[in-house]
């Protein structure tokens, strides 16, 4: 695993570049990472913009209304940028590409090593990709939505779906035709999803900058007001800023922080446990 300390550097430096969070801390356009891919000696990384938690999200830059209607929804699955691709080399970042799609489809590209921004077009033929086809279905904004023989049928309309693997086979072309693989790798570390889980296990033991239990030994179930009126335990606070730690740092998923910590505790959380986690993996007291 690389210094803990360098592991530290990428994750702030993610947040500013790739727009998980601004400078302040607060969220701006939410991502999960959803594939890792080895080819000849790079790391190809896979990203997804959700709908969820951005555009109902009053903190996102793409907030559109805490009860998006149909056609709202609609507007930013095919508008709003979708997927998008790290490029390391020895974990270190050469560059980044993101499929835009507004006002035209094309791609973007980011060389890590001088911040460089470069547009190039794309010949990616459909309305709407397959991470966000499969998002819709997965958060029921339309309980009658279904996907058929590659089309989405959403809101009354049917979508052609831009499969992951075209995508990708264009994102691998375009780095080669444009000999982008031979771009200088910056020197911005990217953890991989292993050593990022590792970083975690390692800064929650005692002592650690996520360790927020050691100091609270004796009195986890003491009373504290964390608002006028609410109530909640020490232990419940540090379960909160645990969870919220893990957000900030890019764990992509609830489900993800869960499995870590259960990992470190060494046996199943109980209920109690997952729902104070989850509660600042959302950030539930900020809003």
């Amino acid at each position: 695993m690389k210094k803990i300390t360098i592991i530290l550097l990428t994750i702030l430096s993610l947040g500013q570049v790739f727009a998980q969070t601004d400078i302040n801390g607060n969220p701006v356009f939410n991502s999960v990472s959803t594939n890792e891919k080895s080819i000849d000696n790079f790391l190809l990384i896979s990203n997804y913009y959700t709908l969820r938690n951005n555009i109902e999200n009053k903190q996102s830059s793409v907030f559109i209304s805490e009860k998006p209607t149909l056609d709202q929804i609609e507007k930013a699955a095919i508008n709003l940028a979708s997927d998008f691709f790290i490029l390391t080399k020895e974990s270190k970042m050469v560059l980044m590409v993101m499929l835009q799609n507004d006002p035209k489809r094309e791609f973007m590209t980011i060389t890590m090593a001088t911040k460089r921004q470069t547009i190039f077009p794309c010949k990616l033929s459909g309305d709407i990709t397959e991470n966000r086809a499969n998002e819709i279905i997965k958060e029921k904004y339309d309980t009658t939505a279904t996907i058929e023989n590659g089309k989405l049928k959403f809101n009354g309309k049917s979508f052609k779906i831009i499969s992951n693997q075209e995508i990708e086979d264009a994102v691998w072309k375009l780095i080669k035709d444009e000999k982008l693989d031979k771009k200088k790798p910056s020197d911005i570390m990217m953890p991989s999803k292993k050593e990022l889980k590792n970083y975690i296990l390692t800064e929650t033991k005692e002592g650690g900058k996520l360790d927020y239990f050691t100091e609270i030994k004796g009195k986890e179930f003491d009373g504290v007001q964390i608002k006028p009126g609410v109530f909640t335990t020490e232990q419940s606070i540090a379960l909160y800023k645990w969870g919220r730690a893990c957000f900030d740092i890019g764990v992509n998923t609830i489900e993800d922080v869960y499995e870590i910590f259960a990992e470190f505790k060494q046996k199943e959380l109980n209920q109690r446990d997952k729902e104070y986690i989850k509660m600042g993996f959302d950030k539930e007291w900020e809003k």
